[in-house]
């Protein structure tokens, strides 16, 4: 277990949450207004548990007033588990959240858990699960109060939730004890298991895919000149040399990382040229571009040294191997970017048309998240491309 039960609770009764992010929650929620679940009002359910995510997020944050960013991911979260499949299938043992498209629309999905019947027995698990919190909060001194009754209806509300739409999720409209405990594995997991990063990426991704940058850069063309100078590149040269480790890795990306170099670097060429108004990169604009790109790794807090020393890259090409499962990840998140691009664009033939763009984006998230793992030699895992995401983001956005 990352964190301990009782440091988390007393934690979430502590955290505060001002006046503005509580109407702010209202006004997420208030379209639900008219529907009933489990014997209250759908957006008082709803209401709480993004008071409890909300709050959870803040204290992984190590802060202890919220903040619009901690409101947006507690959303995201929401969006997550109502518009994705197979989330209900987390462990314990693998407690990241999956970044999966979506697969139905969510605000109809909330909707439509009004017609499910939470039977009473099921009820009764909930409630009883509740009143044991209840128990233990007051058996460690976390003293009986109104924040403390908040945060055990907003438990409540949360297992009532996860219950229903794990239940509808698959295609059923009897909520049994069995999507209960469901419910309340999951919501153990969030509490005490899944990291900051997680959540963070499900925010990230929407940001990401969803960026008016994006299609500005895919549309930025090399000149002749340009390419040939990247061609003739010490990172070409590199990639044709050492190409060979990169073969499990170009499998998990069709092919995107076997250029990991050159596809990072002209996508940085691109967004330079967008935000310089460029609409062409010629040949006497590469030497600039280069120095960019590295001035804006760096700026991510990542070292630019594999495009200065040899024997950095090299290492990039040795150690960049997909961990167990990572490929399917890493596949998931390609189609979660190209849908996202195609719905921001309005152009379900955009990606036709720039075919290149996701896979030099999936090329400098690998990039950047092999060089900011905690062991340099050990394989790709989840939670660095989640790194590596959020890093881009921060450098598009720099």
């Amino acid at each position: 277990m990352a964190r301990t039960p009782v440091d988390v609770y007393r934690g979430l009764v502590n955290t505060q949450l001002d006046d503005s992010t509580a109407e702010q929650i209202n006004s997420v929620v208030s379209r639900f207004t008219d529907f009933v679940f489990a014997g209250e009002k759908l957006s008082i359910h709803l209401n709480r548990f993004l008071h409890l995510m909300t709050r959870l997020i803040a204290l992984l944050d190590s802060e202890t007033n919220v903040n619009h960013d901690h409101l947006t991911m507690s959303v995201d979260l929401l969006d997550y588990l109502t518009s994705a499949s197979k989330w209900w299938t987390v462990s314990r043992q693998e407690p990241g959240i999956v970044l999966r498209p979506p697969s139905r629309e969510a605000r109809g999905f909330i909707k439509s858990i009004t017609d499910l019947h939470v039977g009473g027995t099921t009820l009764q698990r909930i409630s009883g699960a509740t009143d044991k919190l209840s128990r233990f909060l007051e058996e460690h001194d976390i003293e009986s109060s109104e924040e403390v009754e908040q945060f055990c209806n907003s438990m409540l509300s949360s297992w009532a939730l996860l219950s229903a739409f794990a239940c509808k999720g698959q295609g059923r409209n009897v909520a049994t004890e069995a999507d209960f405990e469901t419910a309340y594995d999951v919501v153990r997991i969030l509490l005490f298991y899944v990291e900051l990063v997680d959540f963070k990426a499900l925010t990230v991704v929407r940001q990401l895919g969803s960026h008016p940058l994006l299609p500005e850069a895919a549309s930025v063309n090399f000149a002749p000149g340009f390419e040939k100078k990247l061609n003739a590149s010490v990172a070409a040269s590199l990639e044709k040399e050492y190409g060979e480790h990169l073969i499990h890795m170009a499998k998990a990306t069709s092919g995107a990382s076997r250029s990991i170099l050159t596809n990072s670097l002209r996508f940085l060429g691109q967004l330079q040229a967008v935000k310089q108004g460029i609409e062409r990169l010629e040949e006497e604009h590469y030497d600039s571009i280069i120095v960019g790109s590295l001035e804006l790794i760096e700026s991510a807090g990542v070292s630019s040294d594999f495009l200065q020393n040899d024997s950095a890259a090299i290492l990039i090409f040795k150690n960049l191997q997909p961990g167990d499962g990572v490929d399917e990840r890493i596949q998931l998140l390609i189609r979660r970017l190209e849908g996202l691009i195609v719905d921001s664009t309005g152009n379900k033939d955009f990606l036709l048309q720039y075919a290149r763009l996701v896979p030099r984006l999936i090329a400098l998230i690998l990039l950047l998240a092999s060089k900011t793992k905690e062991y340099p030699t050990s394989p790709i895992e989840d939670s660095d491309l989640k790194r590596g995401l959020i890093l881009l983001h921060k450098i598009i956005n720099g």
